[in-house]
């Protein structure tokens, strides 16, 4: 996988100039192939901050939003209506799924917004989330929702190291004072990201998901 990877982030520098030249196309092809990546289980995080890079915030959080959320309505579907016997042969051997379905039992769409803010492989639990009892558009909702935190994160820290890496050179003190505060609030958002996710493992292992109000707030 760690060569899949570095494979396609070879290309993706070289596809650079050719997908920002295509405008709103660019975007939209690499949402799509955004959903094809994720159907392999391969990690977007990194593509999500390339995206950021790449078109720039606002089209790179549109371009993730619309690459995830497809990605997630597609496999779902898959997974409760056309490969339904194979992933779940695949999914039963995994302790993981079987607190997740005994999760979403309880709670529904509540457990699914909590896990899509736990570090778990995006393409793998979309699968798993078509085997369980929730229906689609809970499912869809929740997905939507919970995903848009770490997506504008991951894209923001790309365009933000973009615009510093296209600064001028002479003015480089003010460039530093660029990059100490990136990496001051991605250091922020990491451990923000971290804690949730913390809070959410806690809510999904007692059976507890109102516990997420005691985030505190920004």
């Amino acid at each position: 996988m760690s060569a899949l990877l570095h494979d396609l982030l070879l290309r993706l520098d070289q596809w650079h100039a050719t997908l920002q030249q295509l405008g709103w196309v660019g975007v939209l092809g690499y949402a799509i192939g955004l959903v094809v990546l994720q159907m392999a289980f391969v990690p977007l995080a990194v593509f999500g901050v390339a995206a950021g890079a790449i078109f720039g915030f606002w089209k790179g959080v549109i371009a993730i939003t619309i690459g995830t959320n497809m990605g997630a309505a597609i496999n779902f579907l898959i997974s409760r209506y056309v490969a339904r016997g194979a992933v779940s042969r695949y999914l039963s051997h995994h302790e993981k799924f079987r607190l997740i379905d005994a999760a979403i039992g309880r709670e529904g769409g509540k457990i699914v917004a909590l896990l899509r803010l736990c570090p778990m492989p995006f393409g793998l639990c979309n699968y798993a989330y078509g085997l369980t009892a929730i229906r689609f558009w809970p499912y869809f909702i929740a997905t939507f929702l919970s995903i848009i935190p770490a997506n504008c994160f991951f894209v923001w820290i790309g365009a933000s190291a973009h615009d510093l890496a296209a600064a001028s050179s002479a003015d480089h003190s003010h460039q530093t004072g660029k990059y100490i505060l990136l990496g001051v609030g991605a250091i922020a958002g990491i451990c923000a990201l971290n804690y949730i996710a913390r809070i959410a493992k806690a809510a999904v292992s007692k059976g507890e998901p109102a516990a997420v109000d005691q985030a505190p707030v920004a």
